[in-house]
C-alpha cells in the first residue's frame, strides 16, 4: 500500500510539474490502468471527489476562450492534487487530455490568421503562456513577441497533431 501511495504521489507530481501533451498523457493512462486494477484488488472501496466536467463550451472570442481554458486547467490540477487514488486520477487525466485536445482545436480556429512557426523553432512541450497572452489581448497589445508566441503555439499544435496521427498509423 505504501508503494502504491508513493507511485500515486509521483504520478501526480509528474503530471503537475511537467507539461504533458495528450499523446504522452495517453501513454500514462495505459500505465495507469494496471495501477487502477491493483488498487481495486488491494483497496476495493475508494471514494473521492469526481473529476470536473468536460470542457465543451463554444467560443467566438479569444478572451473568453482563454479565460475558460485557464479556469478549466486550474480545476483539473486542483482535482488531481486532491485525488487519493488511481481510480480518481484516471478520469481526471482523461479530462486533461480532452481539455488539451479541445484547447488545440479552438486555438487553431480562433488564431487562424496567424501563420505557424517553422518546425525547427517549435518544441511540442512548450505551451504558450496563456496568462500572458490573455493579458495582451485584454490590453489590445499584440506586439512582435506575442505574435511570435502565437505562431510557435500554432506550430506546436500542428506538431502534436502530426504525432497523434503517426501514433495511430
Amino acid at each position: 500500500m505504501e508503494a502504491m501511495e508513493n507511485d500515486l504521489f509521483e504520478l501526480k507530481n509528474d503530471i503537475l510539474q511537467k507539461y504533458m501533451v495528450p499523446v504522452l498523457l495517453q501513454k500514462k493512462l495505459r500505465e495507469l490502468q494496471d495501477k487502477v486494477l491493483a488498487e481495486h484488488l488491494l483497496r476495493p472501496a475508494t471514494t473521492g471527489v469526481p473529476a470536473p466536467d468536460i470542457w465543451h463550451s463554444p467560443y467566438d472570442d479569444r478572451i473568453s476562450f482563454l479565460e475558460d481554458y485557464e479556469r478549466k486547467m486550474s480545476e483539473l490540477k486542483t482535482a488531481l492534487m486532491q485525488a487519493l487514488s488511481f481510480r480518481i486520477v484516471f478520469p481526471i487525466v482523461q479530462r486533461i487530455i480532452l481539455t488539451q485536445e479541445y484547447y488545440m482545436v479552438l486555438f487553431r480556429l480562433l488564431f487562424n490568421e496567424f501563420s505557424e512557426a517553422l518546425p525547427e523553432e517549435v518544441n511540442s512541450r512548450e505551451i504558450i503562456d496563456t496568462g500572458k497572452l490573455l493579458l495582451a489581448l485584454k490590453n489590445n497589445q499584440l506586439d512582435e513577441s506575442t505574435t511570435w508566441a502565437i505562431e510557435r503555439e500554432i506550430g506546436r499544435i500542428d506538431r502534436i497533431r502530426a504525432l497523434r496521427l503517426n501514433d495511430h498509423s
